[in-house]
């Protein structure tokens, strides 16, 4: 009992100091203002059922939705959403406008650029340098790889395609739909 008690007082101080500090360590969201410490910065564990924060440099877990206007870690939840990050986004649908890594997700949808891994079975993406994993795979301008069932690029800057249905819009000189293997440099 007395080690319960101990440990309940240490936990305790944690928070407290963790709230006083300008960065935050532990923040703990019911759904978006609803958390402590409230803060608009999270330097470590943000854990909530909807959490939404300005910042994040850390790991953000969102049982059904997670928003940091600027990611710098790990994002896991139902909903994802950034307007700018770097790191992992790993969800049922992720969204951002730029981001540099790795989603996983059944959609993934990239308003802006990302450079990275996106893997899922929707993936869209403005522009893409990397790799775009998926049933269904979709870049405005693509520089890399597209493996799925069906992929479309509007302009294909330098890159591959593999799959069923492989579609090259913007390809001078050259049939734009192949089966199986299409590539644009």
């Amino acid at each position: 009992m007395k080690k319960v008690v101990l440990g309940l007082f240490v936990a305790a101080a944690f928070l407290m100091t963790a709230a006083s500090a300008q960065a935050q360590v532990i923040k703990l969201s019911l759904w978006d203002d609803i958390c402590y410490p409230n803060g608009d910065y999270t330097g470590g564990l943000e854990l909530g059922i909807g959490s939404q924060t300005k910042a994040v440099d850390g790991v953000q877990l969102g049982i059904i939705y997670s928003q940091a206007d600027k990611l710098r870690g790990v994002q896991l939840g139902i909903v994802n959403n950034t307007e700018d990050g770097t790191g992992v986004q790993w969800g049922w649908v992720n969204l951002v406008q730029e981001f540099t890594g790795v989603q996983a997700g059944a959609v993934n949808w990239v308003k802006g650029d990302i450079t990275g891994v996106q893997w899922g079975l929707v993936n869209y993406a403005k522009d893409i340098t990397g790799v775009q994993f998926g049933w269904v795979n979709y870049a405005d301008t693509a520089k890399g790889l597209q493996l799925g069932f069906v992929n479309w690029a509007e302009h294909m800057n330098g890159g591959v395609q593999v799959g069923l249905v492989n579609v090259i819009r913007n390809k001078p000189n050259m049939l734009p739909v192949f089966v199986i293997f299409n590539f644009g440099f």
